[in-house]
């Protein structure tokens, strides 16, 4: 049974000095063992409220034997700021207990938590920390949001959540999420795959006139490459009012492992209005039987092009030589080489799945997720690499730029008994971070990269 006390919480001013020392930096979002996600509501008195919403693993809590039964404790604590200044927060225990010790597959379990707040227009950094009382170990997670100004003036819409269940139900309960009467249960990893096929969203319309008339509502889904995948829609709805609930419920098991944009378009039918808001998921595709034959069918679907990246992403796993081997082979001596590979890679081959393949695609999504921009995908950055190849670093310790040095990173992994690190830099040309050094012994390794953060130091290496 999980607990979650304080239900009646308080948003209150703080002055924390390890967050306020964070404001005046250049906070970058890392690949945390936790998911955070903030969307945006109508408010009161022209305010705005933002709902942040955190996936945990119970992985990041140990469980304790007290003589009756097994449990854990930790301490969930979210802060906002606005514009430099602190503006609130909410901290809340989170406590669970099991007669029998918890297996892995109990363990690897998340939870879902939410905090709301009510914050005026500009620009917030939102921080969750989550202390892990038994080990006294801390998670932290940050996230740069512009607050927007919903007004109720022109047609628009909230953020559109999207979750792993959705429900209209009369009676909630009052340790469930729920919102306008629906009961939900939001994704922030904004990951699905055949362990979550349902895919809900929800989101609020408002500034319909007033005018008992009608509007429309369309649905899109999109690939990362901009093609219409399908349309759900028009639908044509009665005004409730000056504001109105949209939901809508797919199955994504049909949906090829990628990355996707969800539309919402609705228009105002008397005032011609227009109005849209996108969100974007990612589908994992686990392989539950039959692996062979259906990894060959997903990599013979792909286009040229996409096989050709998909390779350059295995390739961070291969020697040369492997890599060469398939480079040179034709396409379909490609995809037989590739199903080969990934059966030889199968970490447990007990099961009917191929555990190789789905922590791949975990991480492809997670390097995306974190990672990517305009300009570039995140599997395709450094940082990115070391997240596919290694997957998530125990503990990253942030630098800031300052008058001194660039910014970077050190990130650690305890693959052996001394630990890896990886060491990331952003200089004030680079538009993302660079690779300069790990000890790592497959990897490239370079003890002078301290003197390349430090500003106007002549023993710099070119890459």
């Amino acid at each position: 049974m999980l607990i979650r006390h304080s239900p009646m919480r308080v948003f209150s001013i703080l002055v924390c000095l390890l967050v306020y020392g964070l404001l005046g930096q250049n906070i970058t979002l890392l690949p945390t063992p936790f998911d955070m996600s903030v969307h945006q509501f109508r408010g009161t008195k022209g305010n705005t409220e933002a709902v942040v919403n955190l996936m945990i693993p119970k992985t990041l809590f140990q469980w304790i034997d007290n003589g009756e039964n097994y449990e854990f404790e930790g301490v969930v604590d979210v802060r906002v700021f606005i514009n430099g200044n602190s503006a609130a927060q909410d901290a809340f225990h989170v406590r669970e207990s099991a007669i029998d010790r918890p297996g892995q597959i109990e363990r690897q379990v998340s939870m879902v938590q939410q905090s709301r707040f009510i914050l005026t227009r500009g620009s917030a950094v939102f921080s969750a920390a989550i202390t892990d009382l038994a080990s006294k170990h801390v998670h932290m997670a940050t996230k740069n949001v512009i607050i927007r100004n919903i007004d109720d003036s022109y047609l628009t819409t909230s953020d559109l959540l999207i979750c792993t269940f959705l429900k209209r139900e009369r009676l909630m309960d009052e340790n469930s999420i729920n919102r306008n009467g629906y009961r939900m249960t939001p994704n922030p990893s904004g990951v699905f795959g055949l362990g979550s096929p349902m895919l809900y969203a929800y989101s609020e319309v408002y500034g319909l006139r007033k005018d008992e008339g009608t509007y429309t509502v369309n649905y899109f889904l999109f690939e990362r490459s901009g093609k219409e995948v399908f349309q759900r829609g028009p639908f044509v709805r009665k005004k409730p009012g000056e504001s109105s609930i949209e939901t809508l419920g797919f199955n994504v098991a049909g949906l090829l492992a990628g990355r996707y944009r969800l539309r919402l378009e609705v228009i105002d039918d008397q005032s011609n209005q227009k109005t849209f808001i996108d969100r974007e998921f990612f589908i994992v595709k686990e392989q539950s039987t039959d692996y062979n034959n259906n990894f060959t069918m997903i990599l013979d679907a792909m286009e040229n092009d996409e096989l050709l990246d998909f390779i350059d992403i295995v390739g961070y796993f291969m020697s040369e030589s492997e890599f060469q081997t398939l480079m040179m082979a034709n396409r379909i001596d490609r995809i037989g080489q590739l199903v080969d590979y990934f059966e030889k890679r199968d970490i447990d081959r007990k099961t009917k799945e191929n555990e190789f393949y789905n922590q791949l695609n975990m991480r492809l999504a997670l390097a995306d997720q974190q990672f990517s921009n305009r300009s570039f995908s995140g599997r395709k950055t450094d940082r990115g690499r070391v997240i596919i190849r290694y997957g998530r670093p125990i503990d990253i310790e942030p630098y800031p730029a300052n008058e001194d040095r660039y910014s970077y990173e050190i990130w650690y992994y305890d693959d052996s008994d001394d630990g890896f690190i990886f060491i990331f830099i952003k200089n004030d040309s680079a538009g993302m971070f660079e690779q300069i050094h790990s000890n790592h012994p497959d990897e490239f390794q370079n003890y002078g990269w301290k003197d390349m953060v430090v500003r106007g130091s002549t023993n710099l290496m070119d890459f």
